[in-house]
């Protein structure tokens, strides 16, 4: 190797190195998500008619390196009502308390359905606040988190909706997730919107394999089939399969 290719090398090094330290030190992160699942169920009720959905979103972050990071994300997912999709506008500011293991998020969600119908009025802006705590010196590391979100608006012109959302996850041997999920969602108009409040929750195992992570989950509610809008099917419980990536 002659001196020029040497030299040369060094410099290209160099300039690897400063561009690797400069993204190490970048407040900002980008990052993105697509998934393949049997089905689509938000709280408890399908939103594909029973059948399989094709998801994915991109995420940024702002890092502060203090009290508070900001985000802003955007997620999509075929439905079976209001126009076929369904388009997602979140944003908001999550942070650490200390070295406590307690995080707090506060933010916004706003839900867009492209294409509905004149007089559907399905968009709708729903605001939430969190907590969740890890306990670090666990073996199975489990985080315990809740949150409360509200919306002045609710679908279809149904006035105030408010739930209430729990979840519990655990890291099992071998790196098995097990994931645990409670909600109960209140609606105030029910008439209009066509069910009772109801109850919902899921469980789900999951495990990453190279580039991809497998979960299989089980969800259900506590509506009959004469409370799920009149007689359908959507609130009954479910097994769902899902395989996700991030990049």
């Amino acid at each position: 190797m002659n001196k020029f290719i040497a030299t040369g090398l060094a410099g290209m090094l160099g300039v690897v190195a400063l561009t690797a330290a400069a993204e190490e030190s970048s407040p900002h992160a980008f990052s993105g998500n697509v998934a393949l699942s049997t089905d689509y169920v938000y709280r408890g009720q399908s939103q594909t008619g029973n059948n399989p959905a094709v998801s994915g979103g991109f995420d940024y972050t702002y890092s502060t390196g203090g009290f508070a990071d900001a985000y802003l994300g955007t997620w999509a997912s075929n439905i079976n009502f209001g126009g076929s999709m369904e388009l997602d506008w979140y944003g908001g500011l999550r942070g650490a308390l200390g070295d406590t293991g307690l995080d707090w998020d506060v933010g916004f969600l706003y839900y867009q359905y492209p294409g509905q119908g004149q007089g559907d009025e399905l968009d709708f802006v729903e605001g939430h606040v969190g907590l969740s705590y890890t306990f670090a010196d666990v073996s199975t590391e489990p985080t315990v988190g809740f949150k409360v979100h509200w919306t002045p608006d609710w679908q279809t012109n149904a006035d105030d909706g408010v739930y209430y959302d729990g979840n519990l996850g655990l890291t099992l041997p071998y790196d098995i997730g097990l994931a645990f999920h409670a909600g109960y969602q209140e609606v105030d108009d029910n008439a209009t919107w066509g069910t009772p409040d109801w109850f919902e929750w899921n469980v789900y195992l999951s495990k990453a394999v190279g580039p991809f992570t497998l979960a299989v989950g089980y969800h259900d509610t506590d509506l009959s089939k004469g409370e799920c809008f009149g007689g359908d099917n959507i609130c009954d419980g479910r097994v769902m399969f899902k395989v996700s990536a991030g990049f």
